[in-house]
Parts: structure tokens; sequence; C-alpha cells
């Protein structure tokens, strides 16, 4: 008798224990013991999500082969209501399940409503060894030091090149970290002469305005202050972006090529034709080089080398990287696990093999995932992966959209105006950078003036 009763008292104990940790591992919301355990019970998940057949496309339909218990219901708000106010669309529509850009993620982490994944992660063991490391660093440093979110892709680039090129040419190939400034005085190495449909280029690119832009989105660099909307295009940093621009425009070492699509795309690349030696992209250019080897008549393949780069100027990290949805749970969302169970299989090995399936319909292999592979094409990918991301620009510009969507666009506009001025000698850098930093001040006075109460 006296041993029944001890051995109940035991269990008691057990299950109260149980429950501590429990509330441990999730303050304010408790999480089940094991989220397996809802695998055979219909459940429901609401998901946040700006369209529905867009959703069931990119992610439900596959969700749903294999979780088939559980109901997904997608709430899409009309016009831009969940892109302009994600706290309001949460606190209307109770989603368990919200996929965020940076800048509306950084936000609600800093309010403390999303839930922290780290307890989660432990308590399923859920591997994230192979999880980009760079990428949960710089998720963890905008969450306020926890991790709130997790990105299945990180749209990150990489410094591609004609190692065959580099050899005939007797230039030492580019190694990883390497900053634009190096990266352009390599391309300065290659010849310039000849016919623009035959020569070879030093780098590929699209265009001095455009090359200024990926020059300070690499180095962390923003032409305004979208709080203040005081314009910040006239530092030391910015004025020496636009003189690498303008004297790698000027020294004709740049194939300014404009993309087209389909067949013409792949005879019209320079560097997939072999003609180019360096080209920064992402691994959407590895699918074109392998196209090519079969859609293009009489094609000859080259020896391809991947550095991690451009850099910032630590070498170690580039604001050159973007990542338009982070899979987060609303601190009050009421079913956790069904939102957790989706947040891990969209960042696990079962959907990377999904999503690098070759001539996988449903995904166009546009961007790495955060889930890192050895290769992919036949090509090693490590590069992808080698510098920490930094998102404080990419924020920092998301935040100015949503003032003018029309800012950056002037921006880029006045950069070509001014530099295509310094290039042909009719205007020094100085004045273009006055000219610039005078144009965008303006731009924002006018906005502020719209935007200010009437009396």
């Amino acid at each position: 008798m006296k041993h029944n009763v001890l051995q109940k008292a035991m269990l008691v104990s057990l299950s109260v224990m149980l429950i501590g940790i429990s509330a441990v591992l999730s303050p304010g919301k408790q999480v089940s013991a094991n989220a397996d355990s809802e695998g055979d019970a219909k459940r429901t998940l609401k998901v946040l999500y700006w369209n529905e057949d867009d959703f069931n496309m990119t992610y439900g339909d596959l969700f749903s082969k294999k979780y088939p218990n559980t109901n997904i219901e997608v709430v899409a708000p009309s016009g831009m209501e969940a892109i302009k106010d994600y706290n309001g669309a949460i606190q209307k529509y109770s989603p368990d399940l919200v996929m965020l850009p940076p800048y509306h993620y950084q936000q609600l982490s800093k309010d403390k409503k999303l839930v922290d994944l780290e307890p989660l992660i432990k308590r399923d063991t859920y591997d994230t060894t192979t999880l980009y490391p760079g990428l949960l660093d710089e998720l963890k440093e905008q969450g306020g030091g926890k991790l709130y979110g997790l990105s299945p892709k990180t749209d990150s680039y990489a410094l591609l090149y004609n190692a065959d090129l580099f050899k005939k040419y007797n230039v030492k190939v580019p190694s990883d970290g390497m900053t634009w400034e190096e990266i352009l005085n390599l391309a300065k190495k290659f010849p310039t002469k000849g016919d623009k449909n035959s020569r070879i280029w030093g780098l590929s690119s699209f265009g001095s305005s455009n090359l200024v832009m990926d020059i300070a989105r690499t180095e962390g660099l923003t032409y305004m202050d979208p709080n203040t909307l005081k314009a910040t295009a006239n530092t030391t940093a910015w004025k020496n972006v636009y003189r690498l621009a303008s004297e790698a425009t000027k020294s004709g070492v740049l194939d300014e090529w404009i993309s087209l699509s389909g067949k013409n795309y792949l005879e019209s690349s320079s560097f997939i034709m072999g003609r180019s030696a360096m080209k920064v992209a992402s691994i959407s250019q590895l699918q074109s080089l392998q196209a090519a080897k079969s859609g293009v008549k009489n094609y000859k393949p080259f020896t391809l080398g991947i550095a991690a780069g451009p850099a910032a100027k630590d070498r170690e990290s580039t604001g050159n990287f973007f990542i338009n949805e982070i899979f987060a749970i609303p601190a009050d969302a009421a079913h956790v696990d069904a939102a957790w169970d989706f947040i891990k299989y969209f960042n696990g090995d079962d959907y990377a093999a999904e999503y690098y399936k070759p001539n996988n319909s449903n995904n166009s292999i546009g961007a790495p995932l955060s889930r890192m592979i050895k290769e992919y094409s036949g090509y090693k990918l490590d590069a992808f992966y080698k510098l920490k991301p930094n998102l404080d620009s990419s924020i920092t510009n998301y935040a100015l959209m949503n003032k003018s969507p029309n800012f950056e666009l002037r921006f880029r506009s006045v950069v070509l105006k001014e530099l295509t001025q310094v290039i042909n000698g009719k205007k020094t850098l100085d004045k273009a950078t006055a000219a610039i930093q005078s144009s965008t001040q303006a731009a924002a006075d006018k906005l502020k003036k719209a935007q200010a109460p009437k009396k």
C-alpha cells in the first residue's frame, strides 16, 4: 500500500517537473512536450500572407504533403495592409505564422511580439549545424540577442570568375574576402581593346549607377536617414564609391550588358560565353552555365572559380545580401507547434532536397537556401556562405521605400546623370557629389512638405 502511494507521489512530482520545464522553455505560453504528438490529430495553422494562391504554390502544397492533417488557413489582407503594418494585421487576424521582411522582424522583435525559437530548437533537438551560421548570427543580432525567426532562402552573392582567362593573361585569381576596389583593380589587368561583341572584359556589370548601388550595399551605406529624411550621399565613403564606379566605367573594363531572356540571354552574356573574367552573381548563374552546355551551339565551357565576395572593408561581412521572408510565430499564436513544424520543414533537409531537385517547376533557383549544401549543378557553394550578412542597409532602404517608393529610382537617376558627366570630363567628382547630395535632399524636402499637416 505504502509502495503504491509512493509511486503515485513520484508520478505527481514528475508531472509537476515536466510542466515546470515546459513553462521555462516557453515563458508565457506552454509548448507541448512533443511537437510530433499532434501529427495524427487534425489541427489548424493560420498564416498571414499577401496572396493565398502564391502561398499555396510556394509553400502550402508542399507542407500539406508532409503534414496532411494540418488545415492551412491563409489570411491575405487586401491592399498593402500586411506590408505597411504587420503589427496591426497580427492584432486583427491573430495568425499562428507570419513571413516578415527584415524591417518588420526587427521592429516586432524589439517589441517582444514574437516567440523565441531557441527553446523550441532545444526541445526538439532541431539540427542547426548546417544552417548558414552568419545568417543565424545576424537574425539574433536584429532580434536583440534572441532568435525570433528563420529564413529559408538567402539571396547571397559570390564572385564568379573564369579561371582560364586568368591563366591566359597571367593574372592572379581572386581570393575570398576581396573588396570592390580590389576586384575592380583586378579587372583592369585584362585587355580593354577590341570589338565590344568579341573582346575580353574584366568584369560584367550593369552600368555605373548599378555598380554604385552594389558597392554601397556591400559596404552598408545608405543615401538618406529614413527618420530625419536628411540626405547622406556626400560622405567620404559615398564619394569613394562614386570614384570607383566612374573610374571603372571610364577605363573600359566593365561590360555593361543588359540581360535578355531565353536563348538570347545565354548567347548575349559575355561571362557565360567565356569573354568576361568576373561577375558578381547568385547561384542562378550556375544554372545558366549548365544550360549553355546543351542550349548553345558549339559552346565552349570554361573552368569556373568561385570566391566569397565582394566583402565590406572588414573582409568578413557584406551588406549586399537580401532576405524577403523571415518565418516567425506571433507571441499570442494559438497553434505554436503547427507553426514551428512549418518553420522546421522549410528550413530543413527535406525541403532542401525538394528545392534543389532538377527541373523543379515549383521553384526558381535564384537564391541558395539557408540550409547549406555542398554543391549545386556540379559547383561547390561554400563561397556563398562564407561572409557574414549585414541587414542594416537593407532595413534602412525598406524604411525609405515605405516613405516613398520613388526615392531609390530618383537617386539612381541622379547618380547616372552626374557620373556620366564625370566620365565625359564635363564635371569634377566633387561637383557631382555635391549635386547628388543637393538633388537627394531636395526630393526629401519636397516629400516632407507634402506630408506635413495642413494648418
